[in-house]
């Protein structure tokens, strides 16, 4: 029992300790701590697809925008209830190199809060593992009726909308 053991660790370890090794073998300058930090990331990546969506959706504040398409909408929603584990960004993410964030706090909002927005961009970018283009759904929003008040983009999980609705079933 334990040599079965013992050798199905090996063989799952053995395979990942040379693709760390044989990645590494062209830079003459790199060290062993590199390879084995390397085998983590490939042991993390084979993690749940929901965590790397999660990652993705974080990651693309800072990532660069294949494409950006924007449309005119008008209409008024309210707030997710879970508003708050999203970003809010004073431009698309993508868009720009420094977006700034917002923090929900400064701004005074809450739960089903009324919003009104103005236009949806749909984001695309390239997916760093498997180079697909994946797509994500921005929208300005404002607190305010006013047309003067400060708008922001948020990501279509933090705005209740029809399409959202649909798709949470």
């Amino acid at each position: 029992m334990k040599k079965g053991l013992t050798t199905a660790c090996l063989l799952v370890l053995l395979p990942l300790g040379l693709f760390g090794c044989s990645s590494n073998a062209g830079d003459k300058g790199s060290s062993s701590s590199s390879s084995s930090s390397q085998s983590s990331q490939v042991a993390s990546s084979s993690t749940s697809q929901s965590s790397s969506t999660t990652a993705t959706n974080r990651n693309q504040g800072s990532q660069k925008a294949e494409k950006i398409r924007y449309q005119n909408v008008r209409y008024t929603t309210r707030l997710d209830n879970e508003y708050r584990e999203e970003q809010i960004y004073k431009y698309v993410p993508g868009s720009v190199r420094n977006n700034k964030t917002y923090d929900w706090n400064t701004l005074h909002v809450s739960d089903q809060q009324k919003v009104y927005v103005s236009e949806k961009a749909v984001a695309t970018f390239k997916d760093r593992d498997d180079n697909e283009l994946e797509h994500e759904d921005f929208y300005r929003i404002r607190f305010s009726r006013s047309n003067t008040a400060q708008k922001y983009w948020v990501n279509d999980d933090v705005i209740e909308n029809e399409r959202n609705e649909a798709h949470d079933d």
